[in-house]
């Protein structure tokens, strides 16, 4: 193996490593946002959602449908990062079930927590937007692969 070829290795696991430290730190963030408090979570939330309400969005359809959506977001893109080099399929699925799985673990925790609310649909919007960020990083990946 040539010099040039082990730095291009060398530089690829690099990349994957960063990849897979981005999902953990966006899970352990997820985990903290999900598993608090509802009072506290939704107090945190009020800079956010007090513009909306005031352009009469409402403020559960903002937390419940585009907040499940949206943070989920991120969790997809980053596993998708991280699985790049794999199949495109299994990149799909495999990223895709990090961020179900994950969300799975979050409404079961929540079950145990007074204060917070457990749901299939909240699994279901969670999981949804994992695939949207799944989807924008696979795009990304594959438009990357079609250049080189």
């Amino acid at each position: 193996m040539s010099n040039e070829e082990r730095e291009q290795v060398t530089h690829h696991a690099s990349r994957v490593v960063v990849w897979w430290l981005v999902v953990v730190v966006v899970a352990a963030w997820l985990l903290w946002m999900t598993l608090r408090p509802q009072a506290q979570a939704v107090a945190d939330l009020t800079p956010i959602t007090a513009p909306a309400a005031a352009q009469g969005i409402s403020i559960p359809f903002l937390i419940d449908f585009l907040g499940n959506i949206a943070v989920f977001v991120p969790l997809g893109a980053a596993a998708a990062f991280a699985l790049a080099n794999k199949p495109r399929r299994t990149r799909l699925l495999a990223a895709t079930a990090i961020g179900a799985g994950l969300s799975a673990a979050i409404e079961l925790l929540q079950l145990a927590i007074p204060s917070r609310f457990s749901g299939f649909d909240d699994w279901l919007l969670n999981t949804i937007g994992t695939f949207i960020g799944v989807m924008v990083a696979d795009t990304l990946i594959r438009r990357r692969d079609r250049r080189r």
